[in-house]
């Protein structure tokens, strides 16, 4: 019989499977600070690696949202270079994360110029 072992949270985040994705991420370091917006490189119910962490160091206090999921507070784990892991404080819905923010979708349809008739159901073909 093997003995069982009983992992600390960070081993078990550790753990974890990682998702890579294409999203941003917003993050507030300070109550009243300016939201940074960084590039989530991979997610996990349990931590977010983000691009570009300017200004965040080891063990700092933060507010995330991405995707569907928001002000979720987690911590720096770690910086190396020009990457970042953050550890949430409670897990995330990782459905939730993935989907886009609202107001980010598709951009509205033109409204004017050549763009805003091209499908215009009347509008005069022509061939060449």
């Amino acid at each position: 019989m093997q003995p069982i072992s009983i992992l600390s949270a960070d081993e078990a985040a550790a753990r974890d499977p990682r998702t890579s994705v294409m999203l941003s991420a917003e993050v507030v370091r300070s109550e009243g600070s300016a939201p940074t917006q960084h590039r989530v490189l991979n997610v996990s119910v349990s931590g977010v690696c983000i691009a570009k962490p300017v200004g965040l160091v080891a063990d700092m206090p933060v507010m995330v949202s991405l995707g569907r999921v928001d002000h979720v507070g987690a911590r720096v784990k770690w910086v190396r270079g020009d990457r970042a892991g953050l550890r949430f404080d409670e897990a995330i819905d990782l459905d939730a994360a993935r989907q886009r923010r609202p107001g980010n979708g598709a951009p509205p349809p033109p409204t004017s110029g050549w763009m805003a008739a091209a499908n215009e159901r009347f509008r005069r073909q022509t061939t060449l």
